[in-house]
């Protein structure tokens, strides 16, 4: 995504615009940097959950996503830079197997909760998925109206960037379940009609 912070303060956004690609000025709502705000975010709550995380290969997995998603928005900045491919995904999916295979199915759907990096990955998932759908919504507007981002006069290479993002958020639900397991503490359960219930439990 190049040296955005060079400078302490460069006050060129101070009045609502940044600069993306080739110094292309544009809102700071619009559908790139609302997208890339996203990603920022979900980076960020990755990085809590390595902070967080006694597990070597979690941490080692996660952070390697952390570059991962540097990229991406390197993509999303200069378009037509396939930054993320095929063996992107296939190693979020290789991870996912080999979670999955320690953790089993669960037995119903599961709320965030339990050990405190468990509740920080499902946090990361949820934002995973806000993520996702801004950027499918980024790409379907620049399929049909070509706006977004403005000099875009090349056909774009196939995005992995949404599958990459639905995987990775599969990726973190099976980490939270592993923290869970790696904390001695079991996954939170829901229970149907239980706020109905009048039970309360810790």
């Amino acid at each position: 995504m190049g040296n955005r912070h060079s400078r302490t303060a460069t006050r060129s956004g101070d009045h609502g615009q940044t600069s993306i690609g080739a110094g292309t000025r544009v809102d700071k709502d619009s559908p790139p940097i609302e997208t890339l705000g996203a990603i920022d975010e979900l980076n960020a709550w990755i990085g809590v959950l390595v902070a967080l995380s006694s597990s070597e290969r979690v941490r080692g997995a996660l952070s390697l996503v952390q570059h991962d998603l540097f990229d991406l928005g390197g993509q999303i900045i200069s378009p037509g830079t396939p930054l993320l491919s095929e063996a992107h995904v296939a190693r979020i999916e290789e991870n996912l197997v080999q979670m999955n295979a320690e953790l089993g199915r669960p037995e119903g759907a599961i709320l965030p909760g339990g050990a405190s990096s468990s509740a920080f990955g499902h946090l990361a998932r949820a934002i995973c998925r806000r993520a996702e759908r801004q950027l499918f919504h980024l790409i379907e507007i620049e399929r049909v109206t070509g706006l977004c981002r403005p000099n875009v006069d090349v056909e774009p290479p196939e995005n992995y960037g949404l599958s990459y993002l639905n995987r990775l958020s599969d990726l973190l639900f099976a980490t939270s379940r592993l923290e869970n397991v790696a904390g001695g503490r079991v996954d939170v359960s829901w229970e149907q009609g239980k706020s109905l219930s009048g039970r309360i439990t810790a």
